[in-house]
């Protein structure tokens, strides 16, 4: 195929990006936190058809202890005062 006369400003852009390694693709990493709380999700939806299920710290105890002592003290006054 011919190269083209007229080039694209984002072709150095693309070219660069080529040299690159491309990057690990991680849609599924951290699936069970998902897996987990729809699986909780599904049993409360059975009871109560309305009932939407958050995830909470439990769920992904890795991220939850990411958070500081006062973020954790502040979350759960927050969820003691509700």
């Amino acid at each position: 195929m011919p190269e083209r006369q007229s080039r694209h400003p984002d072709n150095d852009l693309i070219d660069e990006m080529k040299e690159q390694p491309t990057p690990s693709q991680q849609g599924s990493s951290g699936g069970e936190v998902n897996r987990r709380v729809g699986k909780r999700a599904e049993l409360n939806r059975a009871t109560d058809p309305d009932n939407r299920e958050p995830v909470v710290g439990s769920d992904n105890p890795q991220e939850d202890a990411q958070k500081g002592p006062k973020s954790r003290a502040a979350i759960q006054e927050k969820r003691e005062n509700n």
